[in-house]
């Protein structure tokens, strides 16, 4: 069963190293089939990586984050994009998610990177996601799914009038996936999300000395990050919290 976990957990990373590579060459026009076909290399000075380079997670390891050759910094993002995919993909074997679920999860790693790397999403991907969790609530309704999204929704564009804390895409990506999840895994997933991107904050400013002031976040890989938690483990989470506080 661990060979498994295993090969279902690297699966899911060698997922994510192939949609990070792909989406790079997108953003950088290249043409058809280059998108798909043309050799992994160094974005800085162009040495082709070999099968060791390109293995999820321990390739990054391996040259110990830095490019062989040119020495260039390989940014994190890539082995923490493929350690999320892997995990993501082991969580919906162990715990059966629904195929459109898993989805979901891919969408929002391709949502993420954007966010992540150039710190915007493109409207047509946000309303494309919507379009498609809107789907998913008509083809299961439960109206009561719709109360806490939609008043983080009216919450967030209020306050978003006065003083812009988060981009409108994410607050449309937030009441989609709301639309998803129960109320309680809803309120789990957006609180642990605020709370990871909080943490990330304070790393950001001691590990970094950044002054975040006044500093964009990317949200939408914290609410992925999230979202997955919620899926599996929102109710209990839920429960344990009503338990705490004494209700």
């Amino acid at each position: 069963m661990a060979l498994v976990y295993i090969s279902i957990f690297f699966f899911g990373a060698a997922w994510a190293s192939f949609l990070n590579a792909t989406m790079y060459r997108v953003d950088m026009k290249y043409k058809y089939p280059e998108i798909f076909t043309k050799n992994s290399h160094c974005e800085s000075c162009g040495k082709q990586l070999n099968w060791i380079e390109l293995f999820p997670i321990l390739g990054y390891i391996f040259l110990s984050g830095k490019c062989s050759k040119c020495k260039k910094n390989i940014s994190i993002y890539y082995p923490l994009s493929e350690l999320f995919l892997g995990i993501a993909f082991l969580l919906a074997y162990i715990y059966s998610f629904p195929i459109q679920i898993l989805f979901l999860i891919i969408f929002l790693f391709i949502l993420s990177y954007f966010d992540a790397v150039y710190m915007a999403i493109s409207r047509t991907l946000v309303h494309i996601f919507l379009a498609f969790c809107i789907l998913l609530f008509l083809l299961n309704i439960n109206f009561a799914n719709i109360v806490a999204p939609l008043t983080v929704a009216i919450v967030f564009t209020v306050i978003n009038l006065f003083k812009k804390s988060f981009g409108f895409g994410d607050i449309l990506i937030l009441f989609g996936l709301g639309l998803i999840l129960s109320y309680q895994q809803f309120i789990v997933m957006f609180w642990i999300g605020i709370l990871i991107a909080l943490l990330y904050s304070i790393v950001m400013l001691v590990v970094k000395k950044k002054n975040i002031k006044g500093a964009k976040i990317p949200m939408i890989p914290f609410f992925s990050i999230a979202f997955v938690i919620a899926i599996p483990f929102g109710r209990t989470l839920w429960e344990m919290l009503l338990n705490f506080v004494g209700i």
